[in-house]
């Protein structure tokens, strides 16, 4: 009986680091805590605790060449710098993604309550819309 109780015991401890391992493998970013919804459905954060520290103020997108052509601004809501990453993946009418992995992750650094403007080019024509994905280094 005691065998029982100590495994029982056990298992709501288990249970909590598997779900926490799950939890940091991508997350949709809500725009919190002042993010326009329009924005944040743009935004992928992979690193859960920078889901609350950074947002999509403004973005604007225009045809050139035929291509999307996409610019971003990101802001980051903390006085402290943040090392990121981003890549942009883009997606066709169907929203499946194009060219999955395409882009390579660019490095930038976001400085405390400041902005930073990314820039890029669908890689064919067939892309109707976009996400940017950020994580932390």
């Amino acid at each position: 009986m005691k065998k029982w109780t100590a495994t029982a015991s056990l298992l709501p401890a288990v249970l909590v680091i598997l779900m926490s391992g799950c939890a940091t493998s991508g997350m949709e970013a809500t725009g919190k805590p002042s993010g326009d919804p329009k924005y944040a459905k743009h935004l992928v954060i992979h690193n859960e605790p920078l889901a609350n520290k950074i947002i999509i103020t403004d973005m604007n997108t225009r045809i050139t060449g035929g291509l999307l052509e996409v610019s971003v601004i990101l802001k980051n809501l903390t006085s402290t710098d943040k090392q990121i990453q981003y890549r942009f993946s883009w997606y066709g009418d169907d929203n499946f993604e194009i060219e999955q992995g395409g882009e390579p992750w660019t490095p930038t650094t976001l400085n405390g309550k400041s902005t930073v403007q990314m820039k890029a080019v669908a890689p064919n024509a067939s892309v109707t819309t976009y996400k940017i994905n950020v994580r932390e280094l």
